[in-house]
């Protein structure tokens, strides 16, 4: 029986059963001794009273009849022995015996015989092999003042007593068996009774660890399986809390690692993959399909990471290394994660430097192209100016040449510079704008007219095309002059011989004027127009 209300049922019935035969045996028993002590008292008070009738009687034959009426009353043979050990009188019954008790069949032994003739009492109970039966023998002695003058022997067979007890224990037998029924009966009641709540329990605790924490025990008692009842309540209650606050913040943090921009991957000290989100699958993409449970170094193929990895599991200190993947620069930061000082993980943090790496290197090719640009005109203004300090110049027609070119290269340099400016406000913010209404169709004219000796010079065509009688638009007119002659003049420089530059406009909505500018030539490449609008 591995069920609870088995063993309970069958712890029960088994402390009932002990009970109940330990009862019986002790009733038994009880009952044993209670009839024999009241037979013995029985016997000795009737002793008692022969031994009176022997020391009044003065006849033996009223001593017969009242050993005969004895005999019959209690169903027991009576001797009368003299101080010396001789019979002197019996009851009728045990006269057919008196051979044997002469031949010493008597019932005591000489010491007890001896101690009746001293003056006590005697009661034995034993087989008598002479009577073949078990024997009730009482020894009353006959006393004459302070002598004893003989002994009053009582016989009396135990087969009614015994008969009687027999009866008394199986009524005792026939309760236990019928107490014991009942006692199953109630006891395997009682212990489904007492065993429901356990089982609900038991069930409630199984639902709760497959994740269900819905299921309530009902408590119906106060005790101990009622308060227990209560308990495991409460506990659902608050695993339930918990598991939903942890899977909130689970959410919340897979939510977090998601909207990341940088790659988050996370591996154990034994380098299987735990953790990563999609920034960092992305970038590792080339590198092949990441599945959490793989292991860096045998299923995850990057070398540029295993050593930086494996100082961080040794050392227990921060990393970082920066590697290329693809057409990607990619810069990693790895970091240890020590639970008692002991390297438990390592977090790996990636981040795309592919547009920081190509801005360094515009800054860089700017900077050149910006130091050329500026050495071009400084050189001739160094020169020119040296040439008329020197005397070079052999007239004045000459030396008026010098300066305008001098003239001329500062204020180019002066645009270099102010341009550089300009491009520090936008940035900054600060660069103020002061607006007016402007007719785009004419602006547009005036910059074709400035760039056309130069767009005849590439032999390219340059078109100015789009809705006549256009509304005047509001802004700078000085910043909008600026911003086609950047366009046109970048069109200019990547158009070849014999391609066309198209300026058109459109009105939209009433509301918005665009402007476009088209050319025919080789365009931008595709890796480089997220940086179109970069400073550099």
């Amino acid at each position: 029986m591995k069920g609870i209300v088995g063993r309970l049922w069958l712890t029960l019935v088994v402390t009932v059963g002990a009970i109940l035969i330990l009862l019986g045996v002790f009733l038994s028993q009880l009952f044993d001794n209670f009839y024999f002590n009241l037979q013995a008292d029985n016997l000795i008070a009737q002793g008692h009273n022969l031994g009176n009738l022997v020391l009044a009687s003065s006849s033996n034959v009223d001593l017969l009849r009242e050993l005969a009426l004895v005999e019959d009353f209690l169903n027991a043979n009576v001797v009368i022995m003299d101080k010396s050990g001789l019979i002197s009188s019996m009851s009728p019954g045990m006269q057919h015996h008196r051979r044997r008790l002469r031949g010493g069949g008597q019932a005591l032994t000489p010491p007890q015989a001896a101690a009746v003739l001293s003056g006590e009492t005697v009661v034995i109970r034993a087989y008598r092999t002479g009577l073949d039966t078990t024997m009730l023998t009482v020894a009353v002695p006959i006393k004459a003042g302070d002598q004893v003058v003989g002994a009053v022997y009582l016989y009396t067979p135990l087969a009614p007593i015994t008969r009687t007890i027999a009866s008394v224990r199986r009524l005792i037998l026939y309760g236990i068996l019928g107490t014991m029924a009942v006692a199953t009966v109630i006891a395997f009641f009682l212990s489904r009774r007492l065993s429901r709540p356990l089982i609900r329990m038991e069930q409630a605790a199984q639902a709760m660890a497959d994740g269900d924490f819905s299921p309530r025990v009902q408590a119906h008692s106060k005790d101990e399986v009622g308060r227990l009842g209560i308990a495991l309540n409460h506990l659902a209650d608050e695993l339930a809390l918990t598991l939903d606050t942890l899977g909130a913040e689970r959410d919340q943090l897979a939510e977090i690692l998601a909207g990341m921009t940088d790659g988050v991957i996370t591996f154990s000290a034994e380098g299987k993959l735990l953790l990563l989100n999609p920034p960092a699958a992305q970038y590792l993409a080339p590198a092949g399909d990441l599945i959490v449970g793989q292991e860096l170094g045998h299923d995850i193929k990057l070398p540029p990471l295993e050593d930086p990895f494996w100082q961080v599991v040794d050392m227990g200190q921060a990393q970082s290394t920066e590697f290329i993947l693809s057409d990607r620069v990619l810069m990693a930061r790895l970091a240890p994660l020590k639970k008692e000082g002991v390297v438990r993980a390592v977090v790996c943090v990636l981040l795309d430097m592919t547009r920081e790496r190509r801005l360094e290197e515009m800054r860089r090719e700017f900077v050149a192209n910006v130091s050329h640009e500026l050495r071009t005109p400084l050189t001739y203004l160094q020169g020119y100016a040296e040439a008329i300090l020197d005397g070079l110049a052999t007239s004045p027609e000459e030396e008026e040449k010098y300066i305008r070119i001098i003239l001329d290269e500062t204020l180019r340099l002066r645009r270099l510079v102010n341009d550089l400016l300009d491009l520090a406000r936008i940035e900054a913010g600060q660069l103020m704008l002061e607006k007016e209404t402007v007719k785009m169709l004419l602006l547009i004219q005036e910059v074709r007219q400035k760039l056309l000796p130069l767009a005849t010079e590439k032999e390219v065509q340059l078109v100015v095309s789009g809705q006549e009688n256009l509304p005047p638009v509001w802004g700078n007119p000085d910043r909008l002059q600026q911003i086609l002659i950047n366009l046109i003049n970048n069109a200019l420089r990547y158009t070849p011989a014999g391609g066309s530059i198209v300026v058109d406009t459109e009105l939209q909505n009433d509301n918005w004027l665009t402007v476009r500018v088209r050319d025919t030539g080789s365009g931008i490449a595709a890796a480089d127009l997220p940086y179109v609008f970069e400073r550099f």
